[in-house]
C-alpha cells in the first residue's frame, strides 16, 4: 500500500503487551496523543491477539499497517513455556564425565528445613545427555583435544532421538570456546536446520551447574519461541509491516530485534512485565519518586519490582521454577499468581484460599460470561461496587453481574458465610499474599518499605493499591495516567540492549589494569557491532561497565558499575563501593577482608529517541470542573457499605484535591480511594493518593 507524505514524514510507534487476560496496545506517533486499545488474550495463539490489536489501533488512528516504523512487543510465550514446562525436546553435549551435572545439581533447597524434598527433574532426561572426550583447564589451555570423529556419532544419535534443539556446555568453554564451536559446526554439516546453542555464547560465566543449566533453559524454549516470533513475522509481514520493524522485550529492561530474540530465548522469561518497570522508572523519576515499589497486577498474576535511585534494580541471576538457575542478568521481579482472574476456593481444612489458579482470558471470571462458574478476584470487586458493570473497559466489554453473585454465592453455601463476608474475604486474602510479595523485594532485600512510594499501575493495580499501602505502612501511592497499559507504554520507552560478559577471578589489588581494559574493550566491541547492525548510529551508543566483586573465599558475588578507564586508582574506588553496597544488601561490610574480582560486563545500550508528550500532562485538555459523574454504594472494610462519588479520571483538575472516599475511573482502571485518603493530580498527569487525609 501506498503511503500518504503525512504518512512518511510522522513516525509511529506501537507497543503491544501480551498478558494473561487482555493484550494491551499503545500506538504513539509523532506530535499527537497515544492511542490505547485492549483486546482480549488468545492464548492458543497470542499472535492473533496481537494482530487484532494492531487492526483497532491502525483503525482508529486512520492509517494503514505499513505506517507503522517501529513496533515492540512483550511476550508471555517464554514465560507460559517455563511455567507449565512445555518446553521443547533438548539434547545435551558435555564434557566427558560431566554428563550428570544437572541431575546432581547443588546443595541448595527450595525448602531449607523440608525433611522430604520435591526435586524437579532435569530438563533434559539421562538418555538426551551425551559426553564426547574433551577438555579445557581453567585457563583455557587444551588438555585433550576434542574427538571429531566422536562428536559425529553422538549428534547422529541425538538427532536419531528427534530433537527439536542442542545445547553443548563443556568445562571450562567461558575460557576458550574452540570446542563448542567445532561441535556447532559438526552438527550445521549434518543437519542445517537443526538449532544449536552453545553455553560460551549463552552464559560465559564461571560455574559449570548454572552455566549449563542457563544453555539448556535456551535450548529447551528456543523452539517454542523460535516457531511464535516467526509466525508473528510472517503475520505482521502480510499486514505491511516488514520483519526490521520488530522488536522483542527483554528481562533486562532493553530490547532487541525479532530476529536476535529468536537465539536467545532465555532473555524473555520476564519480557512482559519488564516493560512495566521501565516506564515506572521513568515516570518516577519526573514526578520526584527516585524510591518506588512497583505493584503490576493483571488478570493472572502480579509482578512486583523495586526502583532505588531513579533506577529498576537488576539481578545478574535468578531461579526459575524454583529449582533451575540461569545466569543472565535480569530485573529483579517477583511473581505471585494473584490476579483478578485469581479463583477463590475452598481448601480440606475448610479455609477459603485465592489463587494461584486463574480463569485467565478463557473462560474468564464469571462475570466475563464466556463460561467461568467460579468465583474470582474480579466477581468480589465487582459485588462490592468496586467495578461499574455499565462502563467495563469504557463500555467496550459486557460484563454479568448477576453471574458474580451466583458464583460467589456457591462459594458462600460451602463456607456456610454470607455473601457479603465471603467477597470481602477474596479481598482480604488477596491482598495479603500481594503485601507479602512487596516485603520479598523491600524489606527482604534490606529496604523499609515507608521510604518508597507505591507504584499501581495494570488492570487491576489500582483496585487494591492503597489497601497494601495501608498494610505497609507506604504513605503515598502514584498511579500513572494509563496504568492498564503501562507495561505496553515501557515497551516504548526501553532502548535497544545487548549484555556481556567475561568471567576473570583475581585478587583486586594484585589485578593487572591493561589485562582488564583490554578485555573490556573487546566487549564493548561486539557490542557496538550488534548495535551497528540494528541500525544505531553512534552517538546514541553507550556501554556501561561494571565488574562483579566479592570478599575472598565467598561463593557468591555483587556487581558494582564503574566509569572510565581502568586504572589502580578506578579499581581501588570500586573496592570501595563494593563494602558499600554489601553493608546495603547484606547489613555489614568487612572492609579489612581482601576483595576479588570475578566477573567483568559490558551493557551495550542504543539510545532510542523518546517522544517529548510521553509523559506529559496537558493542562489545556483538563476539564476545568470536578464533579461527579454519579453515586454508588462502595463496600469498604471496617466501614462497610458507602456512597461513593464517582469520578472520571479525564474531569480531575490538576492539583484539585479530593478527599475520600472516591473511586474514579477511566478506560483501562478502576482506582479505589479508601475513606480517610486523598487525592490529587500532579503536573504530569499522574493520581497521588495520600495515606492520611
Amino acid at each position: 500500500m501506498n503511503l500518504t507524505k503525512k504518512e512518511l514524514e510522522t513516525e509511529v510507534r506501537v507497543g503491544i503487551d501480551t498478558g494473561g487476560t487482555f493484550t494491551d496496545c499503545v500506538l504513539w506517533r509523532t506530535g499527537e496523543e497515544p492511542i490505547v486499545v485492549k483486546v482480549p488474550s488468545t492464548p492458543s495463539n497470542p499472535a492473533e491477539a496481537i494482530i487484532n490489536g494492531l487492526e483497532r489501533l491502525c483503525l482508529q488512528a486512520g492509517i494503514p499497517f505499513a505506517a507503522v516504523h517501529f513496533l515492540v512487543h512483550g511476550t508471555t510465550v517464554a514465560t507460559n513455556a517455563m511455567l507449565q514446562e512445555q518446553w521443547g525436546k533438548v539434547g545435551l553435549i558435555t564434557t566427558k564425565g560431566f554428563r550428570d551435572s544437572l541431575e546432581i545439581g547443588t546443595q541448595m533447597r527450595p525448602e531449607l528445613y523440608q525433611l522430604h524434598q520435591r526435586k524437579l527433574p532435569p530438563i533434559v532426561p539421562r538418555n538426551l545427555r551425551m559426553e564426547v572426550s574433551e577438555r579445557m583447564d581453567p585457563q583455557g589451555q587444551i588438555v585433550q583435544e576434542l574427538d571429531r570423529e566422536e562428536v559425529y556419532q553422538v549428534i547422529n544419535e541425538m538427532i536419531s532421538h528427534d530433537i527439536e534443539s542442542l545445547a553443548v556446555s563443556f568445562l571450562f568453554s567461558y575460557a576458550n570456546p574452540e570446542h563448542e564451536r567445532m561441535v556447532r559446526e559438526t552438527a550445521a554439516a549434518i543437519n542445517p536446520e537443526l538449532y544449536v546453542c552453545i553455553s560460551s555464547e549463552v552464559s560465559p560465566e564461571f560455574r559449570e551447574y548454572p552455566r549449563t543449566q542457563t544453555t539448556v533453559m535456551n535450548g529447551a524454549l528456543a523452539p517454542v519461541v523460535r516457531r511464535y516470533i516467526q509466525y508473528l513475522r510472517k503475520e505482521l509481514i502480510a499486514k505491511g509491516i516488514d520483519d526490521k520493524r520488530l522488536n522483542i522485550m527483554q528481562s533486562n529492561g532493553g530490547i532487541v530485534s525479532g530476529k536476535e530474540a529468536e537465539v536467545s530465548s532465555h532473555h524473555l522469561l520476564l519480557s512482559g512485565p519488564a516493560g512495566g518497570i521501565v516506564a515506572a522508572a521513568e515516570m518516577a523519576n519526573q514526578a520526584g519518586f527516585p524510591n518506588a515499589l512497583t505493584f503490576d497486577m493483571g488478570g493472572t498474576s502480579s509482578d512486583i519490582g523495586l526502583i532505588v535511585d531513579g533506577q529498576p534494580h537488576i539481578i545478574q541471576g535468578t531461579t526459575i521454577n524454583n529449582a533451575y538457575p540461569i545466569q543472565v542478568p535480569t530485573m529483579d521481579i517477583h511473581t505471585i499468581g494473584a490476579g483478578g482472574g485469581s479463583i477463590a476456593w475452598k481448601d480440606q481444612g475448610g479455609v477459603m484460599k485465592v489463587g494461584p489458579k486463574s480463569a485467565g482470558a478463557i473462560p474468564g471470571p464469571a462475570c466475563y460470561g464466556k463460561g467461568g462458574v467460579e468465583p474470582t478476584v474480579t466477581d468480589a470487586n465487582l459485588f462490592l461496587g468496586r467495578l461499574d458493570p455499565d462502563h467495563y473497559l469504557d463500555g467496550d466489554f459486557n460484563i454479568y453481574p448477576e453471574n458474580s453473585y451466583q458464583a460467589l454465592e456457591k462459594l458462600a453455601k460451602e463456607l456456610d458465610l454470607d455473601v457479603e463476608r465471603v467477597a470481602s474475604g477474596i479481598l482480604e486474602v488477596t491482598n495479603a499474599n500481594m503485601a507479602g510479595a512487596l516485603r520479598v523485594v523491600s524489606s527482604r532485600r534490606g529496604h523499609d518499605p515507608r521510604d518508597f512510594v507505591l507504584i499501581a499501575f495494570g488492570g487491576a493495580g489500582p483496585l487494591h493499591a492503597t489497601a497494601l499501602a495501608r498494610e505497609l505502612g507506604i504513605q503515598k501511592v502514584v498511579i500513572p495516567a494509563s496504568p492498564g497499559v503501562l507495561c505496553a507504554q515501557g515497551l516504548l520507552q526501553s532502548d535497544i540492549r545487548h549484555d556481556f560478559t567475561h568471567t576473570e577471578v583475581a585478587a583486586l589489588e594484585l589485578a593487572d589494569s591493561s589485562r582488564i581494559e583490554s578485555n573490556f574493550i573487546e566487549l564493548e566491541t561486539r557490542g557496538t557491532h550488534l548495535l551497528y547492525d540494528e541500525g544505531m548510529s553512534p552517538d546514541r551508543m553507550e556501554m556501561q561497565r561494571s565488574i562483579d566483586l566479592r570478599y575472598k573465599g565467598q561463593e557468591y558475588y555483587l556487581n558494582v558499575p564503574i566509569q572510565g578507564e581502568i586504572s589502580a586508582d578506578l579499581l581501588h574506588l570500586a573496592a570501595e563501593r563494593f563494602h558499600v553496597v554489601h553493608k546495603n544488601t547484606y547489613g555489614h561490610a568487612a572492609p579489612e577482608e581482601p576483595v576479588e574480582m570475578v566477573n567483568l560486563r559490558i551493557s551495550a545500550i542504543g539510545k532510542i529517541r523518546r517522544f517529548e508528550n510521553s509523559l506529559q500532562a496537558h493542562p489545556e485538555a483538563v476539564i476545568s470542573t470536578c464533579v461527579p459523574i454519579k453515586h454508588r454504594p462502595v463496600y469498604f472494610n471496617g466501614n462497610g457499605w458507602v456512597s461513593t462519588p464517582i469520578y472520571r479520571r479525564g474531569d480531575l483538575r490538576i492539583e484539585w484535591e479530593i478527599q475520600g472516599p472516591v473511586i474514579v475511573t477511566q478506560m483501562d482502571t478502576t482506582i479505589i480511594v479508601e475513606p480517610g485518603q486523598k487525592i490529587h493530580t500532579d503536573l504530569f498527569g499522574n493520581l497521588i493518593i495520600s495515606m492520611e487525609g
